[in-house]
């Protein structure tokens, strides 16, 4: 009798087979039906350790997502992941992105700043986070790696990694394409195609446009803030010259405009907003309406490139160790900036920033992989992983702070007196607000901040993983690295040095190096108890490294010192009921001391290091065929405690300002974005269509919970953000052979109303600046794809 046919992963994105149940006969003939085989979910393969492995062996707590579940799901770029893994936060700010996890993450307004956590493209680390929206295009895995990741990946990686895989050339035709409209309006068209061009030489083209409209109505431009505009294109080529040989080459371009920022006023002061309806009668301060007024069209131009080299060489058997793997990753990679913000985020011309970066970096790794049946005649298996990485990198960056022209109105009148601390009495006020400003008068008067930086850095790394005996395995790595870097500072003013003296700065040159090494050790214990069900405890040391301070107005904060951090991880991973389910827990503690934090000025952000910080809590995974052939569960749980643990000299919120408080003591309290619980939910029906027997219909549900927070570093109680539900949906109709699918689908489908961003306004006293999430969206796309 003929296998009866085992139906797909409901989880893949193509859509699934109808299970056949086979048909026996009985002792006696008569015919019986013999049950399904049990569904049993695919193995994940990930490189989480620089080697392919499954993910229920990786002694870390990793999620991976598939580029296709990311798409169907409506989300097209890399903060999605918010609404898919728990225990991470991202913003994806077009000058400045901010990536979290486990409630730790780093403020990278100041370029001076590195990130918490790492960037991995195509096997190229990438020093800045600005990287991060300009890949994602014909994507087909991306693995979150929590907690620190030093040993392997190097400084920068305190609380975790993003790995980013785009497909590679296939030795067949084969190719995809992703066509999608919305509303708000939004039109997508992404493609990739492998083509075979000899027996051992292939290549793949990919390139996707994306256009689509912001979420802010400016009443002042009669324009979308937040809308893009987006053209990238990659090239990868591939070559076996011979057989223990693959070489990759890959070349990837990207070019970015945004209308920026989507800032409203928020929590406005009357004298503020009767100064701004002068100049437009709509403004308001309700941070959570979509609608904003400011004069200048503020951008964000961003160019991006980024090239890798790869070569494999699969030595086989050498010094005593089989299955070696040598190999060697040289890659490049720059982006240049140019930022144009309306600071004052209102309709009067007051203060404009002309913000800018060039950065460039170049990158080796040589790693071997190897495996032994012992650790000289010791014990059981080995694997083992060794390397060197070395990384040069070149960062500019000019911050520039432009006097408008209505500033001199705008002193005179009673929201300028406030800002200038000399505030006239209520009746004067009221009277003052009467009367129109002065003409605006254009002025040549700035704030010039100049900084480069230039960094190299060197490190040596390596990871035994040893069975030393029956179910008991051994993990130890360590990895020594070195940074040197040195900086140049130019703080200058033109006209008559008005804007400089009211951000009380000093025009000066200066140059600084700094030299760091670090030792970063990990290890760790891991207990098979069945095959399908292990566990592991292990213990890590990583650092962030030290820096500059970018936007310095004086010499007195130029410099801020490295941070450390240890981490306890202990893990449960396990495939249960015949392998349809998969449980995956950690529970963790970091502890971090010499925490770096960034205190926005109104007009700069300062550095500094500010004690020490705790991270603490438990993350679940969850993945399950359930016995219905219809049902599937995707979901993933996070409880997370991200506080202080000594921050006696915070800098102070508006209100205590206003009391003449000068700091305020954070010890104890939480770190800023680190929600407690964040959670999420995604339960798949797949059902044969009724109308074809090549077709089927899949209808999905993403329910994503965010626990509450404070957005302000400083945790001023305007920031807040009380515990909010995100639904989306979609509805999947397609050939059950996958070749092509039509997906509708729809995010934030009850328009939730939340704040993801609060700041102290840069220009008005007791005024603030907010950000909203993205409002509802609805998105119809066509997929297709060939072999």
């Amino acid at each position: 009798m003929a296998a009866a046919q085992v139906p797909q992963d409901p989880l893949d994105p193509l859509l699934p087979t109808v299970p056949v149940v086979p048909i026996e006969a009985s002792a006696g003939g008569e015919p019986v039906a013999k049950p399904a085989a049990p569904r049993a979910l695919e193995e994940i393969v990930v490189t989480a350790q620089k080697t392919a492995q499954s993910l229920q062996d990786v002694p870390v707590s990793v999620s991976a997502i598939d580029g296709d579940s990311l798409q169907q799901s409506g989300r097209f770029d890399a903060a999605g992941l918010e609404e898919l893994v728990a225990n991470i936060e991202i913003d994806l700010d077009p000058q400045a992105p901010v990536i979290g996890i486990r409630g730790f993450s780093t403020e990278t307004d100041n370029v001076g700043f590195e990130p918490a956590v790492g960037l991995v493209m195509d096997d190229v680390a990438l020093g800045r986070p600005e990287f991060i929206p300009d890949g994602m295009f014909d994507i087909e895995r991306i693995e979150v790696l929590r907690g620190s990741q030093g040993t392997l990946f190097g400084k920068n990686t305190i609380a975790g990694v993003i790995t980013f895989a785009s497909y590679e050339p296939e030795d067949f035709w084969s190719g995809r394409l992703l066509a999608t409209v919305g509303d708000p309006r939004e039109s997508r068209a992404e493609a990739g195609l492998s083509i075979p061009l000899s027996d051992s030489f292939a290549a793949r083209v990919s390139g996707v446009y994306w256009d689509r409209a912001g979420d802010v109505d400016n009443t002042r431009l009669r324009r979308d803030e937040g809308a893009l505009r987006q053209r990238a294109g990659r090239i990868k080529l591939q070559v076996a010259p011979a057989s223990p040989w693959t070489v990759s080459l890959s070349s990837q371009i990207s070019d970015t405009h945004v209308d920026y920022a989507p800032w409203q006023l928020y929590d406005a002061d009357d004298n503020a907003l009767d100064f701004a309806r002068n100049y437009d009668p709509e403004v308001e301060d309700d941070p959570l309406d979509a609608q904003a007024s400011f004069d200048r069209p503020g951008y964000v131009d961003r160019r991006s490139d980024l090239s890798r080299l790869r070569a494999d060489y699969e030595a086989g058997t050498l010094l005593g160790l089989d299955g070696v793997v040598v190999t060697g990753v040289v890659g490049h990679a720059a982006f240049d900036l140019a930022t144009l913000i309306d600071i004052d985020a209102s309709p009067a011309d007051v203060i404009v920033t002309d913000f800018g970066v060039d950065y460039a970096q170049d990158s080796l790794e040589l790693r071997a992989a190897a495996q032994a049946g012992s650790l000289f005649g010791f014990g059981g298996d080995v694997g083992l992983v060794v390397g060197v990485f070395g990384l040069r990198s070149d960062l500019s960056s000019h911050l520039d702070t432009h006097a408008g022209a209505d500033l001199v109105p705008f002193a005179l009148t009673p929201a300028g007196l406030d800002a200038l601390g000399a505030s006239l009495p209520g009746g004067i006020d009221d009277l003052l607000n009467l009367l129109p400003p002065l003409p605006g008068t254009p002025i040549e008067d700035a704030l010039l901040r100049g900084f480069e930086q230039d960094t190299e850095s060197v490190g040596l790394f390596g990871q035994l993983d040893w069975n030393v005996f029956g179910h008991w395995s051994v993990i130890a790595g360590l990895r020594w690295g070195e940074d040197r870097k040195t900086a140049r500072f130019d703080v200058q003013t033109t006209g008559l040095g008005l804007v400089g003296l009211v951000v009380g700065a000093d025009t000066f040159m200066a140059q600084r190096e700094r030299r760091e090494d670090d030792l970063s050790p990990k290890l760790g214990l891991q207990y098979a108890w069945t095959p399908s069900i292990n566990s592991y405890v292990t213990w890590t040391r990583g650092y962030k490294g030290g820096g500059f301070n970018a936007t310095a107005e004086t010499q007195d904060n130029l410099e801020f010192e490295a941070e450390r951090a240890q981490s306890w991880e202990a893990g449960l991973k396990s495939r249960l009921l015949d392998g349809s389910l998969m449980l995956n827990l950690a529970l963790y503690r970091s502890d971090i001391d010499e925490l770096q934090v960034v205190d926005f000025t109104g007009f700069s952000f300062q550095v500094r290091n500010a004690a020490e910080a705790r991270l603490q809590g438990a993350e679940l995974d969850l993945r399950w065929l359930s016995p219905w052939a219809w049902l599937a569960v995707d979901a993933t749980l996070a409880l997370s405690e991200a506080k202080y643990l000594r921050y006696t000299n915070a800098p102070p919120t508006e209100d205590q300002q206003e009391q003449d408080m000068d700091v305020q003591d954070l010890s104890g309290r939480s770190l800023a974005n680190a929600p407690e619980v964040t959670a999420s939910v995604s339960p798949l029906v797949s059902l044969p269509f009724p109308f074809g027997r090549d077709l089927g219909i899949q209808i999905g549900v993403d329910l994503s919970y965010r626990g509450e927070q404070y957005s302000a570093t400083d945790l001023d109680p305007r920031s807040f953000q009380s515990v909010y539900l995100l639904l989306g949906s979609r509805v999947v109709l397609g050939r059950n052979d996958g070749t092509w699918s039509l997906v509708l689908a729809g995010r934030n489908l009850t328009d939730e109303r939340a704040l993801d961003l609060v700041m102290d306004h840069s220009v008005y006293s007791r005024t603030y600046i907010a950000q909203q999430i993205p409002l509802r969206s609805v998105s119809l796309s066509l997929q297709a794809q060939w072999y």
